[in-house]
This record gives structure tokens, sequence and C-alpha cells, in this order.
């Protein structure tokens, strides 16, 4: 037999052996009950082999020993070591990932259980102050009413000492019943009860002048009007939308404009036909938003009047309120700001929403940031309250 064929068959049986070897490894681990001992015991094994060797120096270069038997048998207890330490240290890898899978699954249960617990407490919540908002918006109304009454001479005459208080229980009244009217809108978004009934509706006839006819003595307070821009589309604003719905983002929106506006100044609005949609545009002049907030005001519970020390704190839940309406029926909303000069909403909705949802959902996502393309326009930067004097009259 020549010295290439003993090589080979040197070779077959050493493959044959390590293959043996490594398949039996592999089944011992299987059927063990500790991977983990057995391993080592593997190991401890090979170097008692190891020490058997007579003359063997792990230093020495093996292919120098004489001794075919030898050189092999160490060259393949060495292989399989290198096999049954790769085996240990995944074993190892398994053992750890096998524990934090059960601390995962153990936080996963509690962070669970936690948030049946929110929900439930959040639930209870809601209800509770739905409850007591309707029980407080009744008694405010009249209390309201009553002082209209009051103020209006209707129930007899005032001296000025008078008429100064109770306009100042009108103002605080009005803003207790605004408050309310945004909660329980919030208790209804959050519990998913803000339906949505999609109509076709005219916008001017059928939203807009109600709600200035209803913020009419809250504006002539303040000895403001609400006014259309010279160039502004009015008549035959059609929509698919829901109009209660609708009513309360214009109330939200020109009530802010009245409440944060100076008085003895005009508000304006705009709408715009942008061909599959209708742009709007609501404009006070007042102190308005530093630029850098502009994205924040959109957000739960943001409070606008903290700019405005003058104006009663509100709940920071109008424009949020605002928002999810509006999200929901397929439009957007955002604002500018000059600071100490003026404030402005803009708002996009689709004539024909491609989707209609039956409820007015919280939306996750962060608020739009301010436009940059053509398509919404400013409306009338060069506008100035004294411009707007000229204006037509109240609508």
């Amino acid at each position: 037999m020549s010295g290439i064929e003993k090589d080979r068959e040197r070779l077959k049986l050493k493959l044959a052996e390590l293959d043996q070897i490594y398949s039996l490894s592999l089944e011992l681990l299987k059927k063990s009950q500790d991977p983990e001992q057995l391993l080592d015991a593997l190991l401890d094994e090979y170097i008692r082999r190891f020490s058997e060797i007579p003359g063997l120096n792990l230093s020495d270069n093996l292919d120098d020993l004489a001794d075919d038997e030898r050189r092999e048998k160490a060259q393949a207890l060495i292989l399989f070591a290198q096999q049954a330490a790769l085996l240990k240290e995944n074993a190892d890898y398994q053992a750890r990932l096998k524990e934090q899978n059960r601390k995962l699954a153990n936080l996963t249960r509690k962070l669970k259980k936690t948030n049946e617990e929110l929900q439930r407490l959040n639930s209870h919540y809601l209800n509770m102050l739905s409850f007591v908002s309707h029980e407080l918006r009744s008694p405010l109304i009249s209390v309201l009413g009553f002082a209209e009454l009051l103020e209006e001479g209707l129930l007899g005459d005032l001296n000025s000492e008078q008429r100064n208080s109770i306009q100042i229980i009108i103002r605080v009244t009005r803003n207790l019943i605004e408050m309310i009217r945004n909660y329980l809108d919030l208790a209804k978004i959050e519990n998913g009860e803000l339906r949505i009934h999609w109509q076709q509706i005219e916008v001017y006839h059928e939203i807009l002048l109600p709600v200035m006819k209803e913020l009419e003595g809250h504006a002539l307070a303040k000895d403001m009007k609400i006014v259309p821009e010279p160039d502004s589309r009015v008549e035959h604003v059609l929509l698919q939308a829901d109009p209660a719905l609708l009513r309360i983002v214009f109330v939200n929106l020109f009530g802010n404009a009245i409440k944060y506006g100076k008085p003895r100044t005009k508000i304006q609005y705009r709408i715009e036909d942008r061909g599959d949609h209708f742009l709007f545009a609501i404009k006070n002049y007042g102190k308005g938003v530093p630029k850098e907030k502009l994205t924040h005001i959109f957000e739960k519970f943001s409070q606008t009047s903290q700019y405005h020390p003058d104006v009663p704190r509100g709940t920071g839940l109008g424009l949020f309120n605002t928002k999810c309406i509006v999200e929901a029926h397929g439009g957007k909303i955002w604002a500018d700001s000059e600071f100490g000069q003026w404030f402005q909403v803009f708002m996009t909705l689709p004539k024909e929403p491609r989707r209609k949802p039956r409820a007015v959902k919280m939306q996750k996502a962060a608020p739009s940031a301010l436009p940059t393309s053509s398509l919404e326009t400013p409306v009338s930067k060069t506008a100035t309250p004294e411009k707007m004097e000229k204006g037509e009259g109240v609508h």
C-alpha cells in the first residue's frame, strides 16, 4: 500500500471516529438532565485522555510525533474538545436566553395586568367625569341665563358696581361651561362614544351662522366682530361630515379667537375651494403663541393660556378635541403665529372622505408641523387690525 493510500485510510478512520464521537455526544446531551454537567464531564475526560498519552506536550507540534496512533488520537481529541467547548458555550447561551425569556414573560404578564387595571381606573374616571360634568352643566347654564337677564336689565335696574359684578359672574360661568364641555367631549372620545353621523351639509348656513350667533354675546362683551375675508368663499360649501362634530370644531376655534384676541379687533375667517377639499382659516389679533410652541398647542392638556396671563386658565383640551374630530373627518389642522401680533389656525376638510370611521378616536401620531407646500397658503398676512376695521359687518 502506497503512502498516499495509507494517508487516505488514516483520514477516513479519523473522520469516522470524530463523527462517531460527535454523534454520541449529541445523543448524550439530548438525554441528559443536566447538559452543562455532562459537558464539563466530557471536557474533564478529554483532559484525562491527553494526560495518558506518554510524553505528549500540547505545546509541541503534533505532526512531529513519530507514533501515528498517538498523533491521530491527540488530533481527534483536540478537534472534539473544540466541538464540545462550542456545545457548552451554546448550552450556556441557551440557558441564559431561557432565563431572560422567563423574566420577560413575567414582566409581560405584570404589564398586561397593570394595563388592565389602568383601563379599569380610566373607565371609572371617565364615567365619573361625565356624570359630574353633566350634573354641573345644567345649573351653570341656569346661572348664566339669570345673570344675562340681570345684565340686560330685564329683572330691574342695576348700578355700576352691580353691573360689573354681574359681568364677572357671566365671564366666569361661561369659562366653566366651556371647560365642562371640553371634558365631556374628551370623555366621549376616550370611550369611543363620540360617534360620527355622516351626511351632506352646507357649512355656512348649517354650521358657521349658528356658531357665530351663539358666540355673539361673548364677542360683543369684548367689542369684537367676526368677519369673512373679502375674497373668501362663503356660500355653497358642501361637505360630507357630521354637523354636530363640526359645530364643536368651530365653537372651539372661534371661541379661542375671541378669548385670546385683543378687545375691539375683528376675527377674520376664510374658506377656499382646493379641489378635493376646502381650506378654512381663522385669525385673531392678540398676543399669539411663540413659533417654537406651535406644534404643541394641539396636545392634550396643552395650556395656551400660559401666554395670556390676563385670560382665565382653560382645560387645555379644546384644540386637542378639535384635532381628533378634524382628523377623524380625514382632514388636517395646524397653526401659525407672530408672537405679540396675531394667531391663525388652518384646517382642511375633504369634500368626500375616502374612509368614513364611525367614531372619533385619539391619534397617536405627533402633531403636524407647519406646512411648507404652496397648497396651504396663509390668509392675508398683510392685513392689520386697522385695515380690518374697514371690513364687512358681523356674520
